[in-house]
């Protein structure tokens, strides 16, 4: 059911979600303002108030331990290009995890091209490939298998 009338959720965790990126768009002063507002990161005009981005958050899932997470890292915060992620999922998706492959979810290690993705704060191995193309591949077909599988 849609949140109206005053709010009262300025010490909420879902509160500090949103003002947090609001800062990190909009606030030079912010440590995080270079990755987002910094590279013309926005967000929607629908969520330059609460009760919208609150309404948003309870219907597409929000839990106390789970962030915000743009589907789309280049992509602005809005309701299409946002989710509910666990704090691992958020860590296999920032820039210092593709490492030195450059590709979201396979890493260099013990000389071979290692695969595997996270869905629902539950890590999936998919294998250890002689070529990036082969890692990439095995892991595109898994999260292929693995959501129609939901």
């Amino acid at each position: 059911m849609p949140y109206k009338g005053t709010h009262g959720q300025s010490r909420t965790r879902l509160y500090r979600c949103w003002q947090d990126m609001k800062t990190r768009c909009n606030c030079k002063a912010n440590k995080f303002y270079n990755r987002y507002g910094g590279r013309g990161i926005t967000y929607c005009d629908e969520w330059e108030t609460f009760i919208p981005f609150w309404n948003w958050a309870i219907a597409s899932g929000y839990r106390d331990d789970l962030t915000l997470d743009r589907i789309d890292n280049d992509g602005n915060y809005s309701p299409s290009n946002c989710k509910w992620s666990t704090q691992h999922e958020q860590s296999m998706n920032k820039t210092h995890i593709k490492g030195s492959t450059g590709v979201v979810g396979v890493r260099w290690k013990a000389n071979r091209y290692q695969a595997e993705f996270t869905r629902y704060g539950k890590r999936h191995y998919v294998g250890r490939f002689k070529t990036i193309e082969e890692a990439v591949n095995a892991r595109e077909k898994a999260l292929k298998v693995y959501e129609c599988s939901l």
